[in-house]
């Protein structure tokens, strides 16, 4: 047993041996293969992200960002963002706005420089678009005079029309005129005199009892909506003015020409087709006059009220200040109510922004509020504008609804400047040029001002 035991020790030392000259590279002069030298790796040129954080940027709306020009990234919460695509050590980055959001402006900064590690400081500001205002023509001071820019002077203008050719068309509502004013500012009476009354004629023959709505049609044709008079009247581009429908009776009939009845219209709008629409105020309702005069009503009842719906069944209060889209949709300025409108051309009425609650807020649809909204225009992307007459402001909403300040603040005034810099004193009429420019009638500053929006 002893010897056997001791035949087992040496072998077990012999296999240690072994497996220490093995793990050494001792023993067997081959070299191992798998111990051969690798080649040294490629270095990894290291990526970075560009991001950074948005603020301001209005519900419903969307804002594209470009990194060096492309790489877009369409954003319409506030917050963090990132870019898709890295970019890579010591490479430039550069971060723009691609597409600004409807009704806003943003700007960028600290958008560029060279990634050496990932870039979240990246700032969007957005902020609602505004418009430079100056004075076209008017000044603080009442009067009649014709002229140039502040040589010429109103007394309470309350409508504005603007034709093809770009010329301003106003009811000079307290002188009982109808005034013309050029691109240039140049100001010219169309019709009417001091004197108040509903005679028809030419030029100041005929004369007109506190005007306040106008429109104008593709041959240059203006319709008034003679308010105290309760008539609508037509103007022809010569001055020869007739009475379209309506007498001097308030009521609310149906019919044609004299048999029809108003109280109190303060707009007329003219569509495609040669149609007049009415906002009846002190009937709540909306009138349809062919070109014929055959008056009929489109939507609401003789009681005020704020339902949506169709026909009669729908309800305004003191509707003022109407205007069409392209699409043949019109807009209201519902004044009593605070609220902006809409009617298909099926008759549908529906609320776009506003509730009965008066204010002032900026948001979208019901979380805005306005202040007696008086007058409505629409542009070529169907952008509409209110005059927001208590408010003093002027007011910019987008087809999604989204409410924004354009121009003016709650404190009246007469100050040209930019965005809440201007003032105005009870804003009425509002009216848009095929560029874009915003014409209001600033009643208790007798002044026409001009607004340009401005990104």
């Amino acid at each position: 047993m002893k010897t056997n035991t001791v035949y087992r020790v040496r072998l077990c030392a012999a296999a240690a041996i072994s497996l220490f000259l093995v793990a050494c590279g001792g023993g067997d002069d081959t070299p191992n293969a798998s111990a051969a030298p690798q080649a040294p790796a490629t270095p990894t040129t290291p990526t970075y992200t560009i991001g950074g954080t948005i603020a301001g940027l209005q519900s419903g709306t969307k804002l594209v960002l470009l990194n060096n020009g492309g790489d877009a990234l369409t954003q319409s919460a506030n917050g963090a963002f990132t870019f898709a695509t890295s970019v890579a050590f010591n490479t430039g980055y550069a971060v723009s706005v691609g597409t600004q959001p409807l009704g806003q402006s943003c700007t960028v900064s600290n958008g560029s420089g060279t990634a050496t590690a990932n870039i979240t400081n990246v700032a969007v500001t957005c902020a609602a678009a505004q418009a430079q205002v100056t004075a076209l023509a008017g000044s603080t001071t009442k009067g009649h005079a014709d002229g140039t820019g502040s040589a010429a002077s109103f007394f309470g203008p309350i409508g504005v029309a603007v034709d093809a050719s770009g010329n301003l068309y106003v009811a000079d509502s307290n002188n009982n005129m109808i005034r013309k004013i050029t691109p240039a500012g140049v100001v010219s009476t169309l019709a009417g005199s001091t004197t108040a009354g509903h005679a028809d004629g030419t030029g100041s023959a005929a004369s007109f009892y506190q005007p306040i709505g106008l429109a104008v049609d593709a041959s240059g044709n203006v319709y008034v909506a003679d308010s105290n008079n309760n008539m609508i009247r037509k103007i022809t581009p010569a001055g020869v003015v007739s009475t379209l429908a309506g007498s001097t009776t308030a009521g609310h009939a149906d019919g044609t020409g004299a048999a029809a009845s108003f109280n109190i219209p303060s707009c007329v709008v003219v569509d495609a087709s040669g149609n007049l629409y009415v906002s009846d105020a002190f009937n709540n309702q909306i009138r349809k006059i062919t070109p014929a005069g055959v008056v009929s009503t489109l939507a609401g009842s003789t009681t005020a009220g704020h339902a949506d719906g169709t026909g009669s069944a729908a309800s305004f209060s003191a509707p003022r200040g109407m205007a069409f889209d392209a699409s043949g949709n019109l807009y209201v300025a519902d004044q009593g109510n605070s609220m902006i409108r809409k009617i298909t051309p099926a008759g549908v009425v529906s609320t776009l922004a506003g509730s009965t609650t008066r204010g002032f807020a900026d948001g979208t649809g019901s979380a805005a509020s306005f202040a007696n909204p008086s007058g409505v225009a629409v542009d070529a992307s169907g952008n509409v504008y209110v005059a927001d007459y208590a408010n003093n402001e002027i007011r910019k909403i987008t087809p999604a609804g989204v409410v924004s300040t354009l121009a003016g603040s709650t404190t009246s005034g007469s100050a040209d400047g930019t965005g809440s810099a201007a003032s105005f004193n009870g804003p009425y009429g509002v009216a848009v040029d095929a560029g874009g420019n915003v014409y209001v009638a600033d009643v208790f500053n007798n002044m026409i001002r001009k607004l340009v929006p401005v990104q």
